[in-house]
């Protein structure tokens, strides 16, 4: 009876440890599965790649027309996209969330290079730990980052100064609003307005202020200008909004002989051409922007290697052309 209660023992403790060996082997089963996941490469032959795209801001119909691009280009190659960014311009959030899309191990991210100083240690930290980065619309050239695409900003602010000469006759005082004093891409659009404008004797900038990508402040800004300088003909706009602040503000100010020229191509910013109240934009293209580096993006995946640079043209919209610039 012992030998047959000891020989039961034995089975069923046999049992119970198989149990236990598969209940064990299915849970480190079910970890490495998630470990996989959180970093970013591929569990089978059914994974979808997650990428998050931050934005300078939410909403705005600039940075919707990347998302646009970047979506349809995600939804052609199988892509998961995320879009974020802060409602409104703040570099100091748009670095949070790239910390956040870090830390959820996501398996690339497109940002930003606003400030190379601010922007490149947390761009190498994500690629240190294995995530590609493509800086879009802001290169951060010294970073690690995968590749850049957008505009040339300091050849797109050549491109406004050569037209400031035409519309000018090379003659005139300059005002100029700028999106943000912090932001590369302003002041690369500043610095290629300025090699224009320092080969002309009698063309001179008065003076220059920051918007903060703000409708309201473009406002003020403007308005304090053209009070402070009488004499100002022309007023160049860096970012989406200053034209139109300008434009407000010289309304306001009954100032309807000024030169306005602006940057890219809102659906306000065409009316104020057609109604020639504003006289040309710079127009870039923010959905091929967006549809580029989704597609690069998926290259690097498929192991194919990049260029370090894409840039995207921009164009003058004037009068003529401004209805047929919309669909940019």
């Amino acid at each position: 009876m012992n030998k047959k209660w000891l020989s039961c023992v034995a089975v069923i403790l046999i049992i119970l440890l198989s149990y236990e060996f598969i209940g064990f082997a299915r849970q480190s089963g079910k970890m490495g599965s998630i470990v996989q996941e959180l970093h970013g490469h591929p569990g089978d032959s059914g994974h979808r790649y997650h990428i998050v795209l931050i934005e300078q801001e939410r909403y705005h119909p600039y940075w919707e027309m990347v998302e646009k691009g970047a979506e349809k280009a995600a939804e052609r190659y199988g892509i998961d996209i995320e879009f974020t960014g802060p409602v409104r311009n703040n570099m100091d959030e748009q670095i949070n969330l790239l910390e956040k899309a870090i830390a959820a191990r996501v398996d690339a991210i497109i940002v930003q290079g606003l400030n190379e100083e601010r922007f490149t240690p947390v761009i190498d930290k994500a690629v240190q730990r294995g995530i590609p980065v493509i800086t879009i619309d802001t290169d951060a050239p010294a970073s690690k980052r995968l590749a850049y695409v957008g505009t040339d900003n300091e050849a797109a602010g050549e491109s406004m100064g050569r037209l400031v000469v035409e519309t000018s006759g090379g003659t005139g005082k300059i005002g100029v609003i700028i999106g943000s004093e912090l932001a590369e891409n302003q002041l690369q659009r500043l610095q290629g307005l300025e090699n224009i404008v320092r080969q002309y004797e009698d063309l001179e900038i008065v003076d220059v202020r920051s918007s903060n990508i703000s409708h309201m402040e473009a406002i003020q800004q403007a308005a304090g200008m053209l009070e402070m300088h009488p004499d100002i003909t022309i007023m160049v706009g860096t970012s989406a909004t200053d034209a139109l602040g300008v434009l407000q503000a010289a309304k306001s100010l009954k100032r309807d002989a000024l030169t306005i020229i602006g940057f890219d191509n809102q659906e306000e910013t065409l009316d104020g051409i057609l109604r020639g109240e504003i006289k040309a934009t710079i127009a870039q293209q923010p959905f091929l922007m967006g549809d580029t580096a989704v597609k690069l993006l998926n290259d690097h995946f498929q192991g194919k290697a990049l260029l370090s640079e894409y840039y995207t043209e921009v164009m003058v919209l004037d009068k003529q052309n401004a209805q047929k610039g919309e669909g940019l």
